[in-house]
């Protein structure tokens, strides 16, 4: 999460991951030198990070805790009165 190319959007602030992608690619891959297709006058030259292992992977996520997703309260106009 630490690794990745993401940036805001200055107008509308979103998380953006726009042109981000190719560093995910080999480093032999014709896309990676392609300068006019993707990001104008850009080569891509920053490596792929690490893959992690389950073990490791579990370790990142279980530092956040519990999240909850949603709300626990139901909206009264789902409701339906029998």
């Amino acid at each position: 999460m630490e690794n990745n190319k993401a940036f805001t959007l200055t107008n509308g602030g979103k998380a953006s991951f726009f042109y981000c992608h190719r560093y995910l690619l080999p480093p032999n891959h014709r896309y990676r030198k392609n300068k006019n297709d993707f990001f104008v006058g850009r080569v891509e030259k920053d490596v792929a990070p690490p893959c992690l292992s389950g073990e490791e992977l579990f370790n990142v996520v279980s530092e956040y805790g519990d999240i909850v997703f949603g709300s626990n309260q139901v909206s009264r106009s789902f409701l339906v009165l029998v």
